[in-house]
């Protein structure tokens, strides 16, 4: 595995370039709800805000419905300009230029998730007023197939993705984006708790397929199906999950929660819900008829907690 860049200010532009375009790879006019191909749904930090010298845990959700091994790699970009991706790219390039060699914490195959060493000193190295913007990025590249931390020569893009014949794949089969853990010397926050799951109001357990029908359209237009198959679903979070106070720094906040929606073969009446309101309706498409579909929770707020919750259902 070459972790180098050879050229890293072209590489850094062609990655920016491509995570950029990975935001619209899904085929033209599905939802972004719909897992049709590699997906890295959330990737989620045991402790969203970490205190110099602890280790944070990074795991990621993600799906590929061709059964495909995933190769990973995690790069990590230090108190960037910016939490942006872009930011973050800026940062992993000139710590290549710095150093001589790519910032890579890990790489391989299954690798979906890592230990993250927060430095002990990543406050003592920043003024006190740049102390309430200090983080860690980590950018993560999900490829399903065999990975090279190298320019490809086809594409330019700084890394080559290909096959098991040795095809190198293009945008719509890869992943790339960037988890942000917040570093704080007390302040902490929890991930949302998903105290439950209802599928039509009843509890709505792990091991349990629901049995549904499937609507006569494969469009994507949920008002075409209500009344035809539809179920009313909600990922319910515990109370303590909406966080508000004061933070280490004198500011007030109160957290805003949402939850997201996805599904392999389904049509949401909503695809997002806010967090007080997670109720929202699905219906299998026609074409996933005789199939086992599977079905995503993602509750986010929006101080970088994530939690996610999985459902099955089994379409007549």
């Amino acid at each position: 595995m070459n972790a180098r860049f050879a050229r890293p200010s072209l590489a850094l532009s062609s990655l920016a370039l491509l995570v950029l375009a990975l935001a619209g790879c899904e085929e033209e006019f599905d939802p972004g709800s719909n897992v049709s191909s590699l997906r890295v749904l959330a990737i989620q930090a045991d402790n969203p805000f970490a205190a110099p010298g602890e280790t944070v845990r990074l795991q990621a959700t993600s799906y590929d419905p061709a059964g495909r091994e995933v190769t990973w790699a995690w790069l990590e970009c230090s108190n960037p300009a910016s939490s942006s991706v872009d930011g973050c790219l800026a940062d992993i390039g000139q710590a290549t230029l710095d150093t001589g060699a790519l910032p890579l914490l890990a790489t391989g195959p299954g690798l979906d998730g890592i230990d993250l060493a927060i430095s002990p000193s990543a406050l003592d190295e920043l003024p006190v007023e740049a102390r309430p913007n200090a983080l860690t990025g980590v950018l993560a590249i999900a490829c399903p197939g065999s990975l090279d931390l190298a320019s490809s020569t086809s594409t330019g893009w700084p890394f080559r993705c290909t096959d098991a014949s040795g095809v190198e794949l293009d945008l719509h089969d890869s992943v790339a984006g960037v988890k942000r853990v917040f570093i704080r010397s007390s302040d902490r926050n929890q991930n949302p708790t998903i105290g439950s799951v209802t599928f039509d109001g009843e509890l709505w357990a792990a091991d349990d397929v629901k049995e549904v029908d499937a609507c006569a359209t494969d469009e994507f237009v949920f008002d075409d199906c209500e009344g035809k198959g539809d179920h009313r679903i909600a990922a319910v979070l515990d109370p303590p999950s909406f966080e508000a106070g004061s933070d280490e720094f004198g500011r007030e906040f109160a957290e805003q929660l949402i939850v997201q929606h996805y599904a392999t073969d389904a049509i949401f009446e909503d695809e997002v819900r806010v967090g007080e309101q997670p109720e929202t309706r699905f219906v299998a498409r026609q074409s996933a008829s005789g199939q086992e579909l599977r079905v995503w929770f993602v509750a986010r707020d929006d101080r970088g907690g994530v939690s996610t919750a999985e459902r099955r259902v089994r379409v007549r």
